[in-house]
């Protein structure tokens, strides 16, 4: 019984070990499996690692050899241009090569002279190249043609010179004791310079008048423009309120302006003006104060007397539904024809008031005059359209009755040829007195105009019909006009 116990006991101590040390062993068998399998792993990674990067800089090599392909096609043409160009030389006599090589060698540096390059490394200020100013620069190309500039473009000088000859013959109404006339003149002669000094926003501008035997200054002001949006001008020029009156007398549709804007204009005087067009454009202010004497106000002791002591103040607004209007410069004023045929869709509407205004450029003794005026035009592609409507109360101080006079004009043109030949026509009509029934005055225009060079050589052609109807008499007259205009 105790040898079976025994062999039982060592039985169980056998088989204990057997398992203990088969388990031990499978144990350190699965381990070396799992460190073999990561160090396999490890191995598969730089592996690919190694063949991706070979793909990489195969490719790079491919690239560069096509590259290199390239450049040996683009050297083997040039060689055998060289080659092509030595056996024409070669085979020309040597001043022919020497005169050809000597244009080329011009050409190339007329081209570097001509670029922007030259202009900002030499300093060349070359006529016609200068642009304006913060989109405000005077003269304008339509205006100035020789100009001159500092390299930092801080000091400037431009020149230029206008001129329109015209021819008038008057049908006059045989009714009323007037005879025919027929004339020959110079309607405006103008020579102008301008620029700007210290920085480039400030500016200058001076024009000469010669329409007359007499010569006298006719603009001469300065303005600062640091913004679009605030600038600031004084000296003698145009009062910003009729928007015809303000449009250049080279520049309008018809070759003067209508009865109701030149009855109701203010002409030039000596003044402040601030003036801008903020909100990107879409609007622009004037706020402007004169002296209020008028071009020929009374004399006192050798110097101009303003009447009453009575400053003459304009407010103006207009509003640019379609945005800003680039044939339009709002310090020399606008252009009445659309020549450049845009093809966008532009108006404005504005509105005008001036208080103690004057009348015929006179200012009204012991009179409170106010003139308020709206404005309203279009343009798109070969059409443009124009209309202006003023009133006036006069106000005499002593009590008497006052005056209220008022008028309008609309006119349109079109280009038959887009920037060559266009027609114009308008109708104007004035009311000096509203309280009188027989003292209205109308005019019908119609003209065509042809462009050399669009503004600066152009020629225009007009007939107009005045009219004064009355409750006993119909006073008429009839005009032709021929004008040629020139710019330089």
């Amino acid at each position: 019984m105790r040898t079976t116990r025994f062999q039982y006991g060592l039985l169980f101590v056998i088989v204990f070990c057997a398992v203990y040390f088969a388990g031990k062993a499978q144990n350190t068998i699965a381990q070396d499996v799992v460190q073999n399998r990561e160090a396999f792993n490890s191995e598969v990674d730089d592996v690919k690692r190694q063949l991706k990067q070979m793909e990489e800089a195969f490719l790079v090599q491919q690239k560069m050899m096509k590259q290199m392909e390239v450049l040996a096609l683009n050297q083997q043409s040039q060689i055998e241009e060289l080659k092509n160009r030595i056996e024409t030389v070669s085979a020309k006599p040597v001043v022919i090569a020497k005169e050809e090589i000597q244009e080329e060698v011009k050409q190339e540096v007329g081209n570097y002279l001509a670029s922007d390059e030259a202009r900002e490394r030499l300093g060349l200020g070359l006529p016609g190249q200068y642009e304006p100013v913060n989109g405000y620069y005077l003269p304008d190309k339509e205006k100035a043609t020789i100009g001159f500039q500092t390299r930092d473009g801080n000091y400037s000088f431009n020149l230029g010179f206008r001129l329109q000859s015209r021819f008038t013959y008057r049908d006059n109404s045989e009714d009323h004791g007037e005879t025919d006339k027929t004339d020959i003149d110079v309607r405006r002669a103008r020579l102008c310079f301008g620029g700007n000094v210290y920085s480039k926003d400030m500016n200058y501008y001076v024009e000469i008048d010669g329409d007359s035997f007499d010569v006298n200054l006719r603009d001469y002001y300065v303005w600062w423009s640091p913004l679009d949006e605030f600038n600031i001008k004084t000296g003698y020029f145009k009062v910003p309120a009729n928007r015809q009156w303000n449009s250049s007398g080279f520049k309008l549709l018809l070759q003067d302006r209508s009865i109701a804007s030149d009855a109701f204009k203010q002409d030039r005087d000596y003044g402040l003006d601030i003036f801008g067009r903020p909100f990107d454009g879409y609007m622009e202010y004037h706020a402007a104060v004169f002296r209020g004497a008028g071009q020929n106000p009374s004399k006192t002791f050798g110097k101009d007397e303003n009447i009453d002591n009575e400053l003459l103040c304009v407010l103006t607004a207009r509003y640019y539904p379609f945005g800003w209007y680039n044939s339009y410069n709002i310090v020399s004023g606008w252009d009445e024809t659309s020549v450049k045929c845009e093809e966008d869709f532009k108006a404005v509407i504005g509105a005008s008031v001036v208080n103690n205004a004057k009348e015929r450029d006179r200012k009204l003794a012991d009179t409170d005059s106010i003139i308020g005026n709206v404005d309203l035009w279009m343009r798109y592609k070969r059409v443009t359209w124009d209309s202006e409507y003023y009133l006036r109360e006069n106000d005499p101080e002593d009590g008497g009755d006052s005056i209220t006079s008022d008028g309008f004009y609309t006119q349109a043109g079109y280009f038959v040829l887009p920037k060559k030949l266009e027609l114009a026509v308008r109708y104007s009509m004035l009311d000096p007195d509203n309280d009188l029934p027989d003292d209205i005055q109308k005019e019908y225009t119609a003209g065509i105009n042809y462009y050399f060079r669009g503004h600066r050589s152009k020629i225009q052609a007009d007939m107009s019909r005045f009219v004064t109807d009355t409750t006993d008499t119909y006073k008429d007259e009839n005009r032709l006009r021929l004008q040629y205009q020139l710019i330089f």
